[in-house]
């Protein structure tokens, strides 16, 4: 049941709980990328991170992405090519373009 325990994900790794530790990640956020120019595989400097497709309004549902052990991963909504590039920051691209900052949330 949601908010009992630690659940367990498929690559065996454990997550808290819904709802557990609120407030923990306050100040960090998950890098989100784009593919608004129609590259054919974005190099991205971290193995999780967020897909939103294009940009918004045309923006699919934001999807996280988890690389795992893997070095690639394509999106399941837009088909995007993501291969990881360990030189590259946590929240960098390349092309860089494709790193989306939600200025909304920003300015909230």
């Amino acid at each position: 049941m949601r908010g009992q325990g630690p659940e367990r994900h498929k690559r065996g790794r454990t997550r808290p709980a819904f709802g557990a530790g609120e407030g923990r990640m306050a100040g960090k956020s998950v890098p989100h990328f784009h593919n608004e120019p129609g590259v054919p595989a974005i190099s991205v400097g971290a193995k999780e991170f967020m897909c939103i497709g294009a940009l918004p309004p045309f923006d699919h549902p934001h999807v996280f992405l988890d690389m795992g052990a893997e070095t690639e991963i394509i999106c399941q909504y837009c088909s995007t090519l993501y291969r990881y590039a360990p030189a590259l920051a946590a929240g960098a691209a390349d092309p860089a373009q494709c790193v989306w900052h939600d200025d909304a949330a920003a300015a909230a």
